[in-house]
């Protein structure tokens, strides 16, 4: 028997969800003592994310149809760099993780052309 989850909960959601309560955790056990502002700012950024997330559980579907929010892919992965505040996503990028992943393939550099010696 799997762990219980939220009614009407995708595993999309729950993972978006697991991951934005265990960033904030491992931010807030890493504290010490009184934090600077960049790291209070940083936890309430993070907790914000996680409380947006949980808020959109439950209620009524994307125009996509899915977690990703995308039209081509709605119901595939969701990246999990989407709001990630230590390795942010570039401009422009969504949730869906096949459009990133097609978006960093082209984003790459091409390779030199093999010298083959004589």
């Amino acid at each position: 028997m799997g762990a219980p989850t939220l009614r009407g909960m995708s595993y999309a959601d729950l993972r978006e969800l697991q991951t934005a309560l265990t960033l904030a955790a491992d931010l807030a056990s890493g504290l010490q003592q009184a934090p600077s502002r960049q790291d209070a700012d940083r936890l309430v950024d993070v907790l914000r994310h996680a409380l947006t997330t949980a808020g959109s559980l439950g209620s009524e579907p994307d125009p996509a149809g899915g977690p990703t929010g995308c039209a081509a892919h709605p119901h595939g992965a969701v990246d999990p760099l989407y709001g990630d505040p230590e390795d942010p996503l570039p401009p422009g990028y969504g949730k869906c993780l096949l459009c990133n992943d097609r978006r960093r393939r082209a984003d790459a550099r091409p390779h030199p052309p093999l010298r083959r010696s004589a």
